[in-house]
């Protein structure tokens, strides 16, 4: 325990109590002491340096608010600390490596809910290992600010507790069929397992730093989500985060590398920058991957939220799961949210369904905006070419992006992306409008350019409409898409200024593409209102 100057008189009346059998030998400490343990020290230490605990327990006793504790290495193959540990408003908790060792806690119990490290408002974990936990291994509830970085959390939720949920969003039943059915009620939702590193937040503002931890080998579930709902109003920086070996879980619909959600009247305002993730729910790792719904990046919003998403630098590689696999899915599940996701200078490379998806699901009237600079999308693997033209999401397309409300506000911006190795489409845009008594409100806009699509199975770009929009707008220019573009609608009407413009139509396309040899016949009698630039350039 390291006093500082100030507080030696105090302590002096400590010594003197103690010594007087008039107080307890591990009394709670004045805010700002500092408290060692440690899993080799012998039992009844008292906290020092020279003499620290050797409990989870004792310390979590022993200290007060606003205090430090370290835990110290103990000798390469010493048991971790157990039982979790329950921090204190403004307390810090770092872990102090050593050559060869490292500082690690664990939860193999019930307490805490089964978390190793319990948050509190305004405190601190740092440079700490958590080996196993049966729930979380980092977990806070309104936590105000918070600093997490440097941690290492591995094989958590050993006993498989919900945590993250998909919110609710209506089927879309009319999709297969080509046709406008009336709107169906919000039953589809997805449970995943706890995460490893898991933020809740219902109320007040908090600021969280989520900094250059690894998450690796969850047991059943997610590896580092933020959530917020009812009135809460947060800002979070996740830097630097490694997340590898997440693995689905039994009796769970989902899995998360990393995933934000809001709903309530809450918001959330995110930077996300230079993170990774690495083989997730892959099937050798559990065969219970093979039919995950994986993403590697997951945001979702719903309700009357509000989601600010900046995310720069992110690297995703090799993931496994079924149809709806994705390196990056943003979704809308239902509700009038308004959120936007903006996605710059990012890999997403070898995944089984769509790489990217932007996906505006609900039915309420939505606004949902997507910006794509600096892009590559690689390596899509889902056999789904021969029902891409029944259900062309969730197949394999290197980029989706899709709405399904009669009233929504859909865009989705594309600059700077290379998509190839594409086992459905390489872009595809779809509109679904439910049926409705009033008339359709819904808007969908694509602008993209200065992007290259190659190697697709189906189309290069694919954009298709299904029931009434009361506009539909897509702008094109120097852009390379070697394979078929293809245009349709049904079951539909479009509002005016409905147009795709390819060069010199009434969006200022500056033109400058290049198309399949094959494309200048297709475009002759278009599905869609196309503003043609008089030649289609073939690519070279």
């Amino acid at each position: 325990m390291t006093l500082s100057s100030p507080r030696f008189a105090a302590a002096s009346v400590l010594c003197c109590a103690l010594a007087a059998g008039l107080a307890p030998m591990h009394a709670n400490a004045d805010p700002g002491q500092t408290w060692y343990l440690s899993a080799a020290a012998a039992a009844g230490g008292n906290g020092t340096e020279a003499t620290p605990f050797n409990t989870l327990q004792a310390v979590q006793q022993a200290s007060g608010d606003g205090d430090t504790i370290i835990v110290l290495a103990p000798p390469v193959g010493t048991p971790p600390l157990d039982g979790g540990i329950a921090l204190k408003p403004g307390q810090h908790l770092l872990g102090r490596q050593a050559p060869g060792a490292v500082a690690a806690v664990a939860n193999t119990t019930a307490a805490n809910d089964g978390d190793a490290v319990r948050l509190a408002p305004d405190t601190e974990v740092r440079d700490l290992t958590v080996t196993s936990a049966r729930r979380g291994g980092i977990y806070g509830h309104n936590v105000g600010t918070t600093v997490l970085a440097g941690n290492t959390v591995a094989a958590t939720n050993s006993a498989c507790h919900d945590g993250f949920v998909v919110q609710p969003f209506p089927p879309m039943i009319g999709v297969p069929f080509g046709m406008s059915l009336p709107v169906t009620p919000n039953v589809v939702a997805l449970n995943n397992g706890w995460a490893a590193i898991m933020i809740d937040s219902d109320a007040g503002a908090s600021a969280l730093t989520i900094e250059r931890n690894t998450v690796h080998d969850t047991a059943c579930g997610d590896g580092i989500d933020v959530r917020t709902t009812g009135t809460a109003q947060v800002t979070a920086t996740i830097t630097d985060n490694l997340t590898q070996n997440i693995n689905e879980g039994i009796a769970k619909l989902s899995v998360l590398a990393l995933g934000m959600q809001s709903t309530g009247a809450s918001s959330l305002t995110a930077a996300v920058r230079g993170n990774t993730q690495r083989g997730i729910a892959l099937p050798a790792n559990d065969p219970l991957n093979a039919v995950a719904d994986s993403e590697g990046i997951f945001v979702n919003a719903a309700d009357r939220a509000r989601m600010r998403i900046t995310i720069d630098r992110n690297s995703y590689r090799h993931g496994g799961g079924h149809l709806s696999a994705n390196g990056i899915e943003f979704v809308t599940s239902n509700g009038t949210p308004d959120s936007e996701v903006m996605l710059t200078n990012s890999e997403f490379l070898d995944v089984p369904g769509d790489i990217v998806q932007n996906l505006n699901l609900s039915a309420e009237g939505a606004r949902h905006v997507m910006i794509i600079d600096g892009l590559t999308a690689s390596g899509s693997s889902f056999p789904g070419a021969a029902l891409n033209p029944l259900v062309p999401g969730n197949l394999g397309s290197c980029l989706f992006s899709a709405s399904f409300g009669r009233d929504n506000t859909t865009a989705l911006t594309l600059r700077n992306a290379r998509l190839s190795r594409c086992s459905a489409d390489g872009i595809g845009v779809y509109a679904y409008s439910p049926a409705g008594p009033a008339p359709a409100t819904a808007t969908m806009r694509f602008d993209i350019a200065d992007s290259t699509v190659a190697d697709s199975t189906v189309a290069d770009l694919h954009v298709r409409t299904v029931g009434d929009l009361a506009q539909l707008t897509g702008k094109v220019e120097r852009s390379r898409f070697a394979g078929p573009i293809t245009l349709g609608r049904s079951d539909s009407t479009l509002g005016a200024g409905s147009v795709l413009d390819f060069g010199g139509g009434r969006l200022g396309s500056a033109g400058d593409n290049c198309f399949a040899p094959t494309t200048a016949a297709a475009m002759a009698a278009p599905n869609l209102p196309l503003d043609q630039p008089g030649s289609w350039p073939v690519c070279g």
